[in-house]
This record gives C-alpha cells, sequence and structure tokens, in this order.
C-alpha cells in the first residue's frame, strides 16, 4: 500500500512522514506535494491508494482539489484523510461530504494518526479482497446478526429492528440504535466491519462515511439539507454529499 502527502508547510509534512516511517514501515512514501498544482499533475500519474490532504493549500483548498480530480474524470483514491488546523464545525461538515476515513487537526497527534491509518489499511484490505471476489460472506441465522460487544459478549439482534449504525470513538466502535430500546448497542468492531456483513442486504444503505441506515424504516428525505428521517427516530440524520446523492438516485429508482 503506497500513500500520497498534499501538505504546503514542510514540518507538518515531514512529522507526518517521520510517524508513518517509524509506525508503518512497510507502507510505501508514492510522493508529495506541496500545493495544488503539483497535485494535480502528480496525483493521477501516481495513483496513491492514500492521500493525507491538507484542506489549507494557500490560494486553493483540498475540496478544489478533491472536486477537480472528480470532475475531470482523474484519478482520485478512495482512502483519504483530511488534515488541518481548522476546528470549525462548518469545514469539518464540508469535508465529510468527500467520504474521508479520518480528519485529523493540527498540531499532529500521533496516535491519532496510527488510528487513521490502521483503519486505512484494513479499508485497503476489503478493498482488495473485493476485488477479487475474496470477501468472506456470513449468513444470519433466523435474519439475525451477531454483535460482538466490548467486554467479550455477544448480543443477537434481529436485522429488521435496527434503524441505523454509527460510527463511535474513532471509527473504532460502532453504536446500533434499534426499535427494542432507547440506549444503542455498542460494538467492538469498526463500521467497515459490519458494511461488508451486511453488503448482500440492499435495505442497508451507507449515507455517510459513518452512517448506515436501515431504508425499511425511511420516513422523508430532504435532498436540499441532506435530511434524513426514520420512522421510530426523532431526529434528523445526515447523509454527505455523496450519501446524499447516492440516496436520491436510489429512490428515484436510477
Amino acid at each position: 500500500m503506497n500513500y500520497f502527502i498534499v501538505e504546503d508547510q514542510r514540518d507538518p509534512r515531514e512529522l507526518i512522514q517521520k510517524y508513518i516511517q517509524e509506525d508503518f514501515p512497510q507502507l510505501y512514501l508514492a510522493g508529495f506535494a506541496e500545493n495544488y498544482t503539483s497535485a494535480i499533475k502528480q496525483i493521477p500519474t501516481v495513483q496513491p491508494n492514500l492521500l493525507l490532504l491538507d484542506i489549507n493549500l494557500g490560494s486553493h483548498d483540498g475540496f478544489e482539489l478533491m472536486d477537480y480530480l472528480q470532475n475531470q474524470g482523474l484519478y482520485c483514491p478512495k482512502l483519504i484523510i483530511f488534515i488541518s488546523a481548522y476546528i470549525d464545525t462548518d469545514r469539518i461538515l464540508k469535508a465529510f461530504e468527500y467520504y474521508p476515513l479520518r480528519y485529523i487537526t493540527k498540531p499532529i497527534d500521533r496516535r491519532k494518526l496510527q488510528i487513521s491509518i490502521d483503519q486505512a489499511i484494513h479499508q485497503q484490505n476489503l478493498l482488495q479482497a473485493k476485488a477479487l471476489d475474496k470477501v468472506p460472506v456470513r449468513r444470519f441465522h433466523s435474519n439475525k446478526i451477531r454483535i460482538p460487544k466490548i467486554k467479550g459478549e455477544i448480543e443477537l439482534i434481529d436485522l429488521d429492528h435496527i434503524l441505523f449504525m454509527q460510527s463511535s470513538h474513532e471509527g473504532q466502535l460502532t453504536k446500533i440504535y434499534h426499535t427494542q430500546n432507547s440506549n444503542p448497542i455498542v460494538s467492538s468492531k469498526h463500521l467497515g466491519y459490519f458494511k461488508e456483513l451486511l453488503h448482500e442486504y440492499p435495505q442497508f444503505f451507507t449515507v455517510s462515511q459513518s452512517i448506515l441506515v436501515n431504508l425499511n424504516y425511511l420516513k422523508s428525505y430532504i435532498h436540499q439539507s441532506k435530511s434524513i428521517y426514520l420512522h421510530n427516530w426523532q431526529e434528523p440524520i445526515l447523509a454527505s454529499r455523496r450519501g446524499g446523492e447516492d440516496l436520491k438516485r436510489w429512490l428515484c429508482g436510477g
């Protein structure tokens, strides 16, 4: 697995590279770019598996870079980790419209970077296995799912009772909201585990990188605000930009 860094400041770029080299020596640095123009030229050529992308790139930003690659039909990595000194809510929400694995703030926290890279490696392994048609399929007995919990317990729940699943604790755990209790079940598995487990069940729809919704409970969807309303759930669930577009196409029969 290789990675590419887009960061206009030398110190954080070198620190990211140092941490990855020391903690994940099996990964290969495919290159780096210091600005928007250099990134546009290099990324389609290098085609990295993982992109570590600084949002603020001077006269441009990481969002413009992603939009350009996608709109021009150029290669765009499926695995993205956003990096930013900004922690404002609007910027974070916008970032998650691009399906990133993580959003890391500066100064770079080594442990958070480790967690992010671990998640990227896992997702890359799933992508490779799926490409080779080797993703294991787990069958369910009596339409139930087995949920590994934090203290080693296993809880069984009927798939029809699940409202939605949400990534929690920086992507390490999953909260499963259901109709049987107001409190969610907290699983020791990350959301990607459940996405693969439920890929044969089309009612479970990925509406953002961090949320998987049971569309059997869909009450309404407002595309302008990307708001999803479910039966038996009071608060709206927000889809990402891509997830909202996918959901709109699905609802329209596309």
